[in-house]
């Protein structure tokens, strides 16, 4: 009896063992909690704002903003003229044209007007005997048959040499030009005076710089002469913004002068039809010749 007993309790202490060892079934296991990644704060500077973000792994570091670029940013430059063209009719006694803009401050501004370049031909002339006669001849080439010049402020305030290589005065623009035939630097210093002397009684190079008045600190004009004896071509108008003696911006605008009206095809019919135009002037003569003795007859 007692070894059934015994027997029994031992068979019930192995199946609660085997009880407490088997898995429990799929169904009734909950999944294991994962903690969340855990995410640390944006860094923060001392003085309050947010700090850029560190770079992933692989990634390049962003480039910082260079120290030496312009605080100021580019400057803008902007410029236009009151009349697109100028035109010579038989009535032309020269004309003044209006130049005006504005530009980022701050700087100075200086306008340039500059004809087409020509090849112009410098005499001496002295007296001998009581006649005049011409002792000396030099031609030039590239010479601006126009060139005006108007500033805010005098030009050896504003430059500092030649800005960079620009050339803005008119020194600078008379000692480019090129001589046909070389000789003795005195003497082509003497000849390109004589040129200046002769352009200037003409108007051409007028010897006073105009004046641009700046309104507001960034709007500006200035008044442009243009003579009576003005030769055609196309002009150049240019605009220089001048900052601590150097260019900072420039802009260009080209201006036409032609003939216009009559005067104008008159002249393109005698360079084109030379002949034609010859036989017409002679017929002309002789026709006013002939009707002004027989009205003198009759007189």
């Amino acid at each position: 009896m007692k070894v059934l007993l015994l027997a029994f309790l031992w068979c019930c202490a192995a199946a609660v063992e085997a009880g407490a060892q088997a898995p429990p079934p799929p169904s009734s296991m909950p999944p294991p909690a994962v903690p969340p990644p855990a995410v640390s704060p944006p860094p923060v500077s001392p003085r309050g704002g947010l700090l850029p973000a560190p770079p992933l792994a692989g990634q390049a570091p962003p480039a910082e903003p260079s120290a030496s670029s312009d605080p100021l940013g580019p400057p803008n430059l902007i410029m236009d003229l009151s009349a697109p063209r100028v035109s010579i009719t038989s009535a032309f006694q020269g004309e003044s044209l209006l130049v005006f803009g504005m530009f980022d401050p701050p700087g100075e501004i200086v306008v340039v007007v500059e004809g087409p370049p020509m090849r112009e031909t410098v005499m001496r002339k002295q007296r001998v005997l009581g006649l005049w006669l011409t002792t000396g001849r030099q031609l030039f080439d590239d010479v601006p048959s126009y060139y005006f010049i108007a500033a805010s402020q005098p030009l050896q305030r504003l430059l500092a040499g030649r800005a960079g290589g620009e050339i803005l005065s008119l020194e600078d623009r008379m000692s480019i030009i090129r001589p046909v035939r070389l000789g003795p630097p005195a003497r082509l210093a003497e000849f390109r005076g004589g040129l200046v002397e002769v352009k200037r009684r003409e108007g051409l190079y007028p010897a006073d710089i105009g004046q641009v008045p700046i309104q507001g600190g960034r709007l500006f004009r200035a008044d442009l002469p243009f003579p009576s004896r003005l030769p055609e071509g196309m002009y150049s108008v240019r605009a220089y913004l001048i900052r601590d003696g150097r260019i900072a911006a420039t802009v260009s605008h080209p201006l036409p002068v032609a003939k216009v009206g009559f005067s104008a095809d008159l002249a393109a019919w005698s360079h084109q039809e030379g002949a034609f135009y010859g036989m017409g002037a002679i017929a002309m003569a002789l026709l006013v010749g002939w009707v002004g003795g027989t009205i003198m007859r009759r007189l």
